[in-house]
């Protein structure tokens, strides 16, 4: 099990319209196990790393649409609080707006689900005796990033997060100093390492609302790209190149979007 600091992402997850279809694309395609919680549960499944435990270590999760609901635009991504209720309501004073309010899940968790000022969706898990969190975290086929899009300045859209979850905000040595709306890598208070960031939106990104991506780690983008597409998925932003990194989003059959990026093979 992974260390997650407060503040940091501690999960992802998504919902589906078809479920037996996704659950099959993401396992061909990661090669993932997964777990499914059973009917008193949603039949929430839990993606995982194969380790010789059942489940392997945890991913993401997945759980069909409850009536009235279309399948998730882009997974979620959950952020770890201390207390589930007191940052509740904390978010709601700094101007978000509260989705699904506080609740237990199963002993193991309480959640809630929110929009923040600008409209993007996030979650607060706060884990009980015996809640887990990622199992896994950077390593290939598991999360290794969320990344924001903000049509404005990134770090003006991040000061929300740092006011909630005592986030650090940084400009990367790489941007020119001359950039009105430079990149803002973030990280946990109590954190060694970045775990995010938000970039400025622009050309077809300027039509999409305000999102997290959750982003996972490959060994090669493009050929995942490719075998996603065999696999019946579809490519929602074909392979592009990044300060460092190769990046894609793909579409499970349900048409839910993951990002996942590979460092680029020349560097």
């Amino acid at each position: 099990m992974t260390s997650i600091p407060l503040g940091a992402p501690i999960w992802a997850d998504s919902l589906t319209s078809d479920l037996a279809a996704d659950v099959a694309f993401y396992k061909a395609l990661f090669g993932w196990t997964a777990v499914d919680a059973g009917e008193a549960f949603g039949h929430y499944t839990t993606f995982g790393i194969p380790d010789g435990s059942e489940g392997g270590r945890g991913v993401m999760g997945i759980m069909p649409c409850p009536p009235g609901m279309e399948s998730s635009r882009v997974w979620n991504a959950h952020f770890s609080v201390e207390d589930c209720d007191a940052a509740t309501e904390r978010a709601r004073d700094l101007g978000a707006t509260v989705r699904a309010a506080p609740q237990d899940m199963g002993g193991m968790l309480r959640f809630a689900m929110l929009e923040d000022p600008y409209g993007a969706a996030f979650g607060l898990v706060q884990l009980h005796d015996g809640g887990r969190g990622f199992g896994v975290w950077g390593e290939p086929n598991s999360v290794s990033w969320v990344e924001y899009r903000h049509d404005g300045v990134p770090a003006e859209a991040m000061q929300f997060y740092a006011d909630l979850l005592d986030w650090n905000v940084t400009t990367p040595q790489w941007e020119p100093a001359g950039n009105k709306k430079p990149y803002a890598a973030v990280s946990a208070a109590d954190g060694d390492r970045e775990f995010g960031g938000c970039h400025a939106a622009e050309g077809w990104e300027l039509n999409m609302p305000e999102q997290w991506s959750v982003m996972l780690a490959v060994e090669d983008a493009d050929e995942v790209c490719d075998r996603a597409v065999d696999l019946g998925g579809t490519i929602a932003a074909e392979p592009m190149d990044v300060p460092g990194l190769r990046i894609a989003g793909l579409s499970a059959p349900s048409g839910t979007i993951a990002g996942i990026m590979s460092n680029r093979p020349w560097d």
